[in-house]
């Protein structure tokens, strides 16, 4: 077993991007895993990151699982992105624009194999 060496720190908490050095593929692996998240969102397809100099703008494609208020859902996924991607990046979020593609109905509709299935951690 070996023990840490004195003098040295590792550190716990997360440093966040520089807005300048910000990759746009971070950013959406980002999006979509707060979007992800969000109650009533069955499936995220990869987001488009458009960056400008201090702020990114973002659009999702969603499916909805039914049952839940699309308005809703649509609503919380734009919080939590902004939120998210703004605490993880520094960056501003000039907007984000939700697409919602389909609505899942639980015993008729499965996710085809055309879908991107949203990131796991």
């Amino acid at each position: 077993m070996s023990r840490p060496q004195s003098g040295s720190a590792v550190s716990t908490t997360a440093r966040p991007y520089s807005p300048a050095a910000a990759d746009p593929a971070d950013v959406a692996r980002i999006a979509v895993d707060a979007a992800g998240r969000v109650p009533g969102v069955s499936d995220v397809r990869p987001a488009t990151v458009r960056p400008d100099d201090r702020s990114v703008t973002v659009d999702l494609r969603l499916i909805i699982r039914y049952g839940h208020s699309v308005p809703a859902v649509a609503e919380a996924v734009r919080t939590a992105v902004a939120d998210r991607v703004a605490a993880d990046t520094g960056l501003a979020v000039a907007s984000v624009t939700v697409t919602v593609d389909d609505l899942l109905v639980p015993g008729v509709d499965t996710l085809g194999a055309a879908t991107t299935r949203r990131a796991e951690d």
